[in-house]
């Protein structure tokens, strides 16, 4: 009873994937789980994470052909190959797909070994910024024609498991927020102690990746515009924005830059901010029906929140009561947010975050996640017995 995961990613920053995984061993539902993943230099390409969980990343001889769609899909099939033969007496019973790539060889293998199948979609593949065209309606054909051999869909927002469901007519998809593991709430001080901030000034943290789309390059002009430096910004994460970033901050009194931390210390680095911002932009359907990790770990390390107007994460911080909702995309309506944010209940906010973030840790969301795995265990004990 061997679980196996299989990701188009290398496998470097899947925080996600290994907590379901130490969920699922934790729970004794599986013996042994093994991580397919892509070969990059730099990286193992076998490793053992912890104990019972084994990562294996292919190199592929056919990467150097180019990424046109046909020299994609030869790729696509080299993976496979390597993945059968790799694994194919390794017991496996059961399968986690981890994109819609991955679907019809996460198809195919169910079939072959007699194993259940998990699609866990990390988001709505077929409605984002890149899905159009040709390759938008074969990715939605393909979905519409493999989901249905899924034993199990896992979704990452209520939005999301509605949109499945009416669109390929499904049972609704399990829902699993990308929420980080309950912390106690402390306050810590590491970005002024590390960045010179004096006590006087206020931190809005925005953690993540560094990359167009999520307001990044907004949020750093807006900062550029202030003229007080009674708010400063610091901006945490990796990407292709970071130079301007660190350009910016050596020009500007209340701009910060620090590296991206691990996950192990991530809640601790983000508590020592007063709220935090994550502006995605509304440019598709996926981004609307977003529910952010970066949302939860705010919630986590008590910080209340500036958000922008997508559908399931402004709900969420309006309801709750733990932030405000920001819907004027431009320098002067980001400042405006902000300072009608700092004129608010900082303090009643910061409390609904934090009981938002325990309400919905990861804690709960395993509880749901193995519930229905062991229904899948059950119906595969069942077909056993009526062979």
């Amino acid at each position: 009873m061997n679980n196996l995961h299989i990701s188009l990613t290398d496998f470097r920053n899947e925080s996600r994937v290994i907590k379901e995984i130490i969920s699922l061993r934790d729970a004794k539902l599986f013996t042994t789980f093994y991580v397919a993943a892509l070969h990059e230099d730099g990286l193992e390409h076998k490793k053992k994470y912890d104990e019972n969980i084994f990562i294996q990343r292919f190199s592929l001889t056919t990467r150097k052909y180019g990424k046109n769609l046909i020299s994609q899909f030869i790729k696509y099939i080299e993976f496979c190959v390597k993945i059968l033969f790799f694994y194919n007496k390794r017991n496996i019973s059961c399968i986690n797909v981890h994109c819609l790539g991955l679907l019809p060889l996460g198809v195919f293998l169910k079939y072959l070994w007699g194993a259940s199948l998990v699609y866990d979609a990390h988001e709505l593949e077929t409605e984002t910024n890149g899905a159009h065209g040709a390759r938008k309606k074969l990715s939605k054909w393909l979905e519409y024609f493999f989901i249905k051999h899924a034993d199990m869909t896992i979704v990452v927002s209520e939005s999301i498991a509605d949109w499945y469901s009416s669109e390929y007519y499904l049972k609704r998809p399990l829902v699993v927020f990308n929420a980080p593991n309950l912390h106690e709430l402390k306050k810590n001080n590491n970005f002024r102690e590390e960045l010179g901030i004096r006590e006087n000034q206020i931190i809005l943290l925005y953690q993540g990746g560094l990359i167009a789309g999520r307001g990044v390059r907004l949020i750093l002009n807006a900062f550029k515009a202030r003229k007080e430096e009674d708010v400063v910004a610091v901006f945490m994460g990796y990407g292709e924005l970071q130079e301007e970033i660190k350009t910016a901050a050596n020009q500007y009194g209340n701009i910060f830059f620090y590296p991206a931390v691990s996950q192990k210390v991530l809640i601790e680095y983000t508590s020592s901010a007063d709220f935090g911002i994550h502006l995605i932009q509304k440019t598709c359907l996926n981004h609307d029906y977003c529910m952010p990790n970066k949302l939860f770990e705010y919630a986590m390390a008590g910080l209340p929140v500036l958000v922008s107007d997508m559908k399931d994460m402004s709900e969420l911080v309006e309801k709750n009561k733990m932030g405000i909702v920001i819907s004027d995309f431009s320098v002067t309506g980001i400042n405006r947010a902000i300072n009608n944010f700092l004129a608010q209940d900082l303090k009643k906010m910061k409390i609904n975050a934090y009981r938002v973030a325990c309400e919905h840790a990861w804690e709960v969301q395993e509880q749901k996640m193995l519930s229905a795995y062991q229904d899948i265990g059950w119906k595969n004990s069942k077909k056993e017995e009526n062979k």
